[in-house]
């Protein structure tokens, strides 16, 4: 996931391509940053939502809600000691 990322935010593209492209490569490097910052950089794009734990399905709902731009949420962590 943090090579994907790397890509996307490092990508050359012709002038013309970067405009059309741009809207969807700052969607898609923000989504892959979410999944890197609650700590999934592991995953693959191959890997079947059926194996996937419960915190690590947890986690992905999250920075879906957080990539979506909603306003007014609180979100609160809570950790176990």
């Amino acid at each position: 996931m943090s090579r994907l990322y790397e890509h996307f935010l490092n990508i050359s593209l012709p002038s013309t391509d970067a405009t059309i492209a741009e809207r969807l490569l700052k969607e898609i490097t923000i989504r892959l940053r979410f999944l890197i910052e609650v700590g999934l950089p592991y995953l693959t794009l191959d890997r079947l939502s059926s194996t996937l734990s419960g915190g690590e399905s947890q986690r992905i709902n999250l920075s879906t809600s957080l990539g979506s731009n909603l306003v007014g949420s609180m979100y609160i962590s809570m950790s176990q000691a």
